[in-house]
C-alpha cells in the first residue's frame, strides 16, 4: 500500500462528518506534502503533521490571521490534531512527536523565524 493510499483509509472516515470545505482544504495539504525522495513511506501521522506545518506556513504570526487565511489555518489545526489521533490510533510514541512538533520543536522554530514570541510554558 502506498502511502497515500494509507493516509486515504486512514483519513477519509474522520472526514466524513467535517464540513466539506474544512474536509476538502485538509485533504489539500495533505496534498501539498512533498513525496519523499528516499524511497522509505513516512507514516500516517507523519504525513498528517507535514502537513499541518505546510498549513501553518505564512498563517502564524502576530495579530488575528486574515480572513481569507481563516480555512488554511483550521485545516492545518486538523490535520495537526489528526496526526496526533494516528499516532495514538497506531501506537506510536505521542511524546517524542509533541516534542518535535510542539513550542521548543518544529512550531516553535517557525513562530521564531516569523519574530512571533513563543511564551515558556513548558516542554512540549
Amino acid at each position: 500500500m502506498t502511502a497515500g493510499q494509507e493516509i486515504a483509509r486512514w483519513l477519509e472516515p474522520r472526514l466524513a462528518g467535517a464540513p466539506a470545505e474544512l474536509a476538502e482544504a485538509v485533504r489539500g495539504l495533505v496534498r501539498e506534502v512533498e513525496p519523499v525522495s528516499d524511497g522509505v513511506e513516512p507514516a500516517v501521522p507523519e504525513i498528517l503533521a507535514a502537513a499541518a506545518l505546510r498549513g501553518f506556513d505564512g498563517v502564524l504570526g502576530p495579530g488575528d490571521p486574515p480572513r481569507e487565511t481563516a480555512l488554511r489555518l483550521l485545516a492545518a489545526d486538523a490535520a495537526l490534531t489528526y496526526a496526533f489521533e494516528a499516532a495514538a490510533t497506531l501506537c506510536m510514541d505521542v511524546g517524542e512527536l509533541a516534542l518535535r512538533l510542539g513550542p521548543r520543536g518544529e512550531l516553535g522554530r517557525r513562530l521564531a523565524h516569523q519574530r512571533f514570541p513563543v511564551p515558556d510554558g513548558g516542554d512540549s
